[in-house]
């Protein structure tokens, strides 16, 4: 183990100190944990988690793949997934929890997630996050709906968090009152596990398409459609076999690929099943593998998921990645992986006519199935590649952990290598190097705060100093050298670079595409043009985390005062978009405690209920005899800091309340002296 996942105190949270998370990850089946679970667990123990996996049906292939990284334990089921074998996995689950001292326990599928709800070990663990991969209870009707929607709101009650599979579930989550919304989340634009693009190889799709129709007796000419999934009704199993069937009728040179088991019961019409099964035109197989089935994809001409449930689909983000065209359906979650008429096709749900006439169409527009296939691999190479899904699953559980972001990081703006080392010493955790000089002066220099003098041969310098404390580089704006400015950034042994004063998304595209994932990001919202984008930049991937830059936003907003931002809630509305995409964010800074125009002792409040994880230390910890070094006291001044952070993590809500009432005094206060300043100068 690396070591980095270090628990670190957390005041709210009852974790040891000084040993690895202890994750134990449950689904029921492996074949749903080597589908969805796998590659997060192993990502987590390469990253220092201690992990156990849980589950039911596995293989000596398995447990040989995963007890390489994790300890693997076996889901008793009996009886199968049944009412009946519930009390035996309960069973198992309750004494296996007390006996193991867990930091957190994710938990998946329907059965194993109810199972670990009803377990009374579970309470023992801090952390419950339940991962919500689908809403069963949507596809059913009557007492079967009733029973399945209090199970669902059973489960969500247990969990200390909730992880949704889309927006829309969430959504739909928290309308029918089953978990409320400050405890449910969705990871990046939704789904589990990600596509894993060295599979689903694009580059390999003509050698596979030509093999794997060979092998399945497709001529070259034949038109296929493919659907992946369980064979049964609530998949819409029915009106693809009844459309297909139609569509045969007046073409021969068509097949159906279906990959996937029939569940007993599957409740499918079976004259039309059996008509399939005897059909030259339909052809039946299983899911065997990844690999299996980027072929099947690579010799297919269209995917259809006509799915009445509510559910991700990593079907469908697999198809995106291997530039096939999509048909689903208009439910929440598969109409979500797609942009309609753009990446894919959406029909109603249960509509066999709509399917028909749609699959028909594609079928004979080209051009529609060429613009599908291009903006459905953007749109998977942007959102849901494994990469990109593994590194925002692994930031959510950082900030719901709290061992990278358990206290507020403190930074300190300074060139100088002794002030770096006295500072380090002092408790920083980070020492600011700031080297951003193109424009500053000219929009901060009637204010009361620090321009840049340094340079780029200061990143050695400081690095070559520092033993504990991390270094953050702010380059400068975007301009034509910046790629070769981050390149020596980088390589004299920055750990963190903060990108300033961007206004459009192609500007943060050109800094993340320059670090390249080399070293942290942090983009410094300061401009009114990158707040109005901030939705479409926080899509962007390899954003690490993100700061609010309070000096040159409100000066952008031709504000008086910065902290109007954080009184009129402008601060509020960006920490919680940035909370929704588990971005680790800070704004402003912080004066020593009982100082600043607005007191500092309030700001620390604000921080923590904003969920805030960094902040600069203003000039106030600063030494008026040489600036460029901090005062006499710095370690004093941040323990009283931290003693007000720990202090406000304690608060109730009433006391959180009562902090922003008495900021929001305070910045009226400074406005009107100011106001005061503007009348009798004339201004």
């Amino acid at each position: 183990m690396r070591g980095d996942a270090v628990l670190t105190p957390k005041t709210e949270k009852n974790f040891a100190q000084a040993r690895p998370v202890r994750i134990c990850l449950i689904t029921t089946f492996a074949a749903n944990f080597e589908f969805f679970i796998s590659d997060e667990a192993k990502h987590f123990s390469e990253n220092g988690f201690e992990v156990t996996v849980v589950c039911a049906n596995m293989d000596k292939q398995f447990r040989e793949k995963h007890e390489k990284f994790a300890k693997v334990y076996e889901l008793p089921m009996p009886f199968g997934v049944s009412f009946a074998s519930i009390p035996s996995s309960v069973r198992f689950l309750n004494r296996f929890f007390k006996e193991n001292n867990f930091d957190v326990i994710q938990y998946s599928s329907p059965y194993a997630s109810y199972c670990c709800t009803l377990s009374k070990g579970l309470k023992n663990i801090p952390l419950r996050v339940y991962t919500q991969w689908l809403l069963r209870y949507t596809s059913c009707k009557g007492l079967k709906r009733s029973v399945y929607k209090s199970i669902e709101k059973f489960t969500c009650k247990g969990a200390t968090n909730v992880v949704a599979s889309t927006p829309a579930n969430m959504e739909m989550t928290i309308s029918e009152g089953l978990c409320p919304k400050e405890k449910i989340s969705v990871i990046g634009k939704g789904g589990v596990a990600g596509v894993d693009f060295d599979v689903f190889d694009i580059g390999k799709k003509p050698q596979l398409r030509s093999q794997v129709r060979a092998e399945l007796g497709i001529d070259d000419d034949d038109f296929v459609f493919l659907n992946v999934g369980r064979l049964i009704a609530d998949e819409g199993v029915g009106e693809l076999i009844s459309a297909f069937r139609r569509l045969c009728e007046k073409n021969e040179k068509l097949k159906l690929i279906f990959a996937g088991k029939e569940d007993t019961p599957s409740f499918l019409d079976r004259e039309l099943i059996s008509w399939a099964r005897q059909s030259k035109n339909v052809i039946f197989t299983e899911e065997k593998s990844d690999s299996f089935t980027a072929g099947l994809m690579a010799s297919a001409d269209i995917l259809v998921l006509p799915t009445h449930r509510q559910r991700f689909s990593i079907a469908l983000t697999e198809a995106l990645a291997m530039e096939l065209p999509v048909i689903t359906t208009d439910v929440p979650g598969p109409s979500e992986f797609i942009v309609k008429n753009e990446s894919g096709s959406i029909v109603p749900r249960g509509d066999e006519e709509a399917l028909f006439k749609e699959m028909s169409a594609l079928m004979k527009d080209e051009n529609r199935r060429k613009l599908y296939a291009e903006k459905g691999r953007e749109r998977a190479e942007k959102f849901y590649a494994r990469t990109v899904m593994r590194k925002i699953w692994f930031t959510y559980y950082s900030r719901l952990i709290g061992f990278d972001d358990g206290h507020i990081k403190f930074m300190y703006l300074t060139s100088n290598p002794a002030a770096a080392v006295q500072a380090e010493n002092a408790g920083v955790d980070r020492i600011f190097l700031d080297l951003e000089v193109m424009g500053k002066f000219e929009r901060q220099g009637h204010l009361d705060t620090v321009v840049s003098h340094s340079s780029l041969e200061d990143v050695k310098i400081l690095r070559s100093v520092l033993s504990k404390s991390k270094l953050l580089v702010r380059c400068n704006p975007v301009h034509q050298g910046l790629g070769r400015e981050i390149d020596k950034i980088v390589a004299d042994g920055a750990d963190v670079i903060m990108l300033p004063y961007f206004k459009t998304v192609e500007e943060v595209k050109f800094f993340l595409n320059c670090v390249a994932g080399r070293i942290r990001t942090v983009l410094l919202f300061e401009t009114a043009e990158a707040v109005a984008n901030v939705d479409e930049i926080l899509e962007l991937s390899g954003i690490d985390e993100v700061y609010i830059g309070l000096n040159d936003l409100h000066l952008s907003y031709k504000m008086d005062f910065m902290f109007e931002l954080l009184s009129n809630g402008t601060v509020d509305m960006l920490c919680e978009k940035f909370k929704a995409k588990g971005i680790s964010y800070g704004f402003g800074g912080i004066a020593k405690i009982g100082e600043g125009l607005v007191k500092s002792d309030d700001v620390v409040g604000e921080h923590v209920r904003l969920g805030s994880t960094c902040a600069i230390l203003s000039r106030t910890f600063r030494n008026e005899v040489d600036t460029s070094r901090p005062i006499d006291d710095l370690r004093g001044e941040i323990i009283l800091l931290r003693k007000r952070e720990i202090e406000t993590r304690r608060w109730s809500e009433e006391d959180f309340a009562e902090n922003r009432r008495r900021v929001a005094e305070g910045v009226e206060k400074v406005l009107e002296i100011k106001r005061k300043k503007k009348t009798q100068s004339g201004e």
